[in-house]
């Protein structure tokens, strides 16, 4: 799994980059997704969009960090703050450097004032899950946590606040940086702490 993270980061982060390049095709995309205003879906688009946030995905990581430290697992309570934050921090200082405007604003279905390259909702996202499915270490984690940054990505693209190349280059980016993170790891104890010999 160590070299599969890495490498789908990869191959998405330039997938975003390459259709960043071939701006028609990203331009034409973004019309098919872009979602009319009257569309029923926009509800649920500006619920999954509000789920990728800072306001939520902050809390979630650090009541996942609270949990635990609570089992005495305080290397990977720090593992998991530490990677979530450097990775969004970098997102933003990436925003600033590449400076890539938004979609036009008649597109828009969301009010954003940042700038758009890399999407920080899909990166901060795929960050947060994966992080938290390698912890948990269940097939339903991992399957939970694709699902959340397919849709988060797919809100953004539909509400027309990220050009589709945003959001592939945040995927890529959030598993590239847990994938080279991994490697400061804490290794899991063999059985949780209820389960290990005392003395």
């Amino acid at each position: 799994m160590d070299r599969r993270l890495p490498f789908a980061g990869f191959v998405l982060l330039s997938l975003g980059l390459l259709l960043w390049a071939a701006h028609p095709v990203d331009l034409a995309i973004h019309h098919v997704a872009l979602l009319d205003r009257r569309s029923w879906a926009v509800r649920q688009a500006l619920w999954f969009t509000s789920l990728g946030g800072l306001l939520v995905m902050g809390p979630v990581a650090l009541l996942a960090a609270g949990g635990l430290f609570w089992r005495r697992r305080g290397g990977e309570a720090l593992w998991l703050v530490l990677t979530i934050m450097s990775g969004r921090l970098l997102v933003e200082g990436v925003k600033l450097l590449v400076q890539r405007p938004r979609p036009p604003i008649a597109d828009r279905l969301e009010w954003v004032t940042s700038w758009s390259f890399p999407s920080s909702h899909s990166a901060g996202t795929m960050m947060t899950c994966v992080a938290l499915s390698m912890l948990w270490g269940r097939t339903a984690g991992w399957i939970a946590a694709l699902f959340a940054a397919v849709a988060i990505g797919w809100s953004r693209v539909a509400l027309g606040v990220h050009w589709p190349s945003d959001v592939l280059a945040g995927w890529g980016f959030g598993l590239l940086w847990v994938g080279a993170a991994v490697r400061w790891a804490p290794q899991k104890s063999p059985l949780p702490p209820s389960q290990e010999r005392v003395g």
